[in-house]
């Protein structure tokens, strides 16, 4: 356990030394993703919590149909009155019935009771929260591993994934994202920190860090080469972009000539 809170203290401080001892352990990829587990799992309780307490306690029948028409309200204010009132008769005509829907579907009766129901729901949150994030690490690990191989990366790929796991730290902070106004602030600076140990862990990973003595020869530190960790990291991301608007110029383009053709 102080090995693995001294890992974690070192990756979210960006300790060099720490990383590539990490890398060089016999089993990286394997404790790589359980620490991404573990935070998955930490997250996932939080969302447990959520989710089965907001079954037990939920809002009464009638209040979500309450709150739409306060919010509604408070937004037609900035609209002219006639437009308002069309607005508000077309939309709530639609939003009525599916709200009438939806509390009659959660009002019938279900073969457990609500709450063991509820505490189903809770687990099914709580253990697909470490799978997605998992899911997610290794879809854009892989796109990333190949960048890297363009660059001239020479590092493994259970290497590289099981260091590159240690960016999932900074998302414990989202244990904390319930508290108002403060949830998406915590958000971004997780993500911000996460990626800023994407780039370190790739370069630590593919070689692009040089063993740098100190003056008198008795310490040891290491020189990074930010830039291509820099470059790895935001090239997949880069790549879809252009991917992304070449669809969008390639379906505009198609539109325009069906569009020139039928005029």
């Amino acid at each position: 356990m102080s090995e693995l809170l001294s890992t974690a203290r070192g990756a979210i401080t960006l300790d060099i030394p720490t990383l590539v001892r990490f890398r060089d352990t016999k089993d990286t990829f394997r404790r790589g993703l359980i620490i991404l587990v573990l935070v998955g799992l930490v997250l996932g309780a939080v969302e447990f919590a959520v989710v089965f307490l907001g079954g037990i306690f939920g809002p009464p029948a009638g209040a979500e149909l309450v709150e739409a028409r306060q919010n509604f309200d408070q937004m037609l204010r900035f609209m002219p009155p006639e437009a308002a009132q069309a607005f508000e008769e077309q939309f709530l005509s639609i939003f009525e019935p599916v709200i009438e829907i939806g509390q009659g579907i959660a009002a019938l009766p279900t073969p457990l009771p609500k709450p063991v129901g509820n505490l189903f729901e809770a687990l099914g949150a709580w253990l697909s929260q470490p799978l997605a994030m998992l899911g997610g690490f290794l879809a854009y690990g892989i796109w990333v591993m190949l960048a890297a191989k363009l660059l001239g990366g020479t590092g493994r790929i259970q290497e590289f994934l099981g260091t590159a796991a240690l960016s999932s730290l900074p998302y414990l902070l989202l244990v904390l994202g319930w508290i108002p106004c403060l949830g998406g602030v915590l958000g971004l600076v997780a993500w911000v920190w996460s990626l800023v140990i994407w780039v370190a862990a790739t370069a630590v990973a593919h070689g692009w860090v040089t063993p740098v003595a100190a003056a008198d020869g008795a310490a040891e530190g290491y020189e990074v080469h930010w830039g291509k960790g820099v470059l790895d990291v935001i090239l997949p991301v880069l790549a879809l972009f252009a991917l992304s608007l070449v669809a969008m110029l390639g379906f505009g383009l198609m539109i325009g000539l069906v569009a020139a053709i039928s005029g």
